[in-house]
């Protein structure tokens, strides 16, 4: 009879390890709950090992050999539709641990499905579900666990999921809004450059030729379209070489941990870009303290898990700073506006809130103002941005035609007069 190795804690919640003999890993399950333990992990003896090392010695001539495709690891992209997906099948009254059986069977999508069932095998373990989350780092940020885990404690997950969902759908579609705020000026962009091209290798030696042979002085305009147009067509790969190298240390330099606090504290000081990142930051941090504090958890570690939450390390820094301003007994919205990134607005409301001895409201009235700031930000940033592109896209077509069109009537003027 197969033996099996168990750690599992006792009725005092003490921890406990052995093995015990079953004839398989469900039966080694229900003794040990029958023992009143509850199981944490549960492997067989010996051949667990070499089972895995000839699957893996199987899988890697597989793949070898071109016969098996590796399977795409789960990303955070995934996390709101499979927190949507839970959030639903409790909604309806079905309990985490049968929600996640069935979308491990039920799922379409090969990530989310491959990820219901390694939840689903933790949970047959004895885990809760945040502990089951916390084992997926790359999907699920510390901060959702630590929601996640706070209502388990208090009973409330429900409403707790329907935060976080509502919460990262609209983080989502402040995503989708300067997406397509950036998108028209994009094809606006993109639009000219074809033009350019198209008078570059089409037009343009075309209209040479059709100029050298009439003969005749070129105006100004047109001398300097055709020694512009020259250069770009002589040394243009060279500046596409040197911008690509530009790109490619800058991006280089930002993965340094040096490199990244600067280039994210210069970003931050770009017009209208870092404005936009600014807001959403501040947004990002509001909402997921609120959440944080509203479902139990102290101020001082919500504040930590909050900064966490934030990508721009310069900010992160500077909220890090208001963190330890708090411990040291400042006001929190004191220490919120030390950090230089608050609307005076937004810190005067949640003052308010603030001196009520309640900080939540405060801080969901200052999340719902930095949307709409945000929101009428980018329409105004779309509407300045899409009319710049719009105007220098005409001014190149324009001084275009002008330069062909000028040489086409002083050359034609010459004929005449001769």
């Amino acid at each position: 009879m197969p033996s099996f190795t168990y750690s599992a804690k006792d009725l005092k919640g003490e921890s406990v390890k052995g093995s015990i003999e079953a004839a398989s890993r469900k039966s080694a399950l229900q003794k040990l709950t029958a023992r009143k333990l509850k199981p944490l992990s549960v492997s067989e003896i010996g051949s667990l090992t070499q089972k895995s090392k000839s699957g893996s010695s199987l899988a890697s001539l597989f793949q070898g050999l071109g016969g098996q495709k590796k399977e795409k690891a789960p990303s955070r992209s995934i996390a709101l539709p499979f927190l949507s997906g839970i959030r639903e099948l409790l909604n309806c009254g079905i309990q985490s641990a049968d929600a996640l059986r069935m979308m491990s069977t039920r799922l379409s999508d090969p990530a989310q499905k491959s990820l219901a069932t390694k939840l689903w095998d933790e949970l047959r373990q004895g885990r809760t579900l945040s502990e089951t989350f916390r084992k997926e780092p790359k999907v699920f940020h510390e901060s959702v666990v630590s929601l996640v885990e706070a209502g388990e404690a208090t009973g409330n997950l429900n409403n707790v999921l329907t935060r976080i969902v509502e919460s990262m759908e609209e983080q989502k579609a402040i995503r989708s809004k300067l997406v397509a705020a950036l998108s028209y000026p994009c094809l606006l962009i993109a639009i000219a450059i074809g033009l350019v091209f198209l008078f570059l290798f089409s037009l343009l030696p075309r209209i040479e030729g059709l100029l050298d042979s009439l003969g005749g002085n070129l105006p100004a305009s047109t001398k300097l379209l055709i020694g512009t147009a020259d250069a770009l067509l002589n040394y243009g790969w060279i500046a596409a070489i040197g911008i690509a190298l530009g790109i490619a240390g800058i991006v280089s330099w930002r993965k340094s941990p040096n490199g990244r606090f600067k280039f994210d504290s210069m970003i931050l000081k770009l017009p209208g870009i870092g404005r936009i990142i600014r807001d959403t930051q501040v947004l990002q941090f509001t909402q997921t303290l609120s959440l944080l504090i509203e479902n139990g958890i102290i101020m001082v570690q919500a504040l930590a898990m909050s900064e966490r939450s934030l990508s721009n390390m310069a900010m992160r820094e500077s909220f890090g700073d208001a963190r330890v301003k708090v411990t040291e007994g400042v006001a929190l919205s004191t220490a919120f506006k030390s950090t230089g990134y608050f609307d005076d607005m937004a810190l005067d409301v949640f003052t308010v809130g603030e001196n009520t001895g309640d900080v939540v409201p405060g801080l969901r009235q200052m999340s719902r103002q930095y949307t709409e700031l945000i929101d009428r930000f980018v329409r105004a940033m779309l509407g300045f941005v899409s009319t710049g592109v719009l105007l220098g896209v005409f001014a190149l077509v324009g001084m275009i035609a002008f330069g062909i069109i000028s040489a086409v009537f002083q050359l034609s003027s010459s004929l005449s007069a001769g």
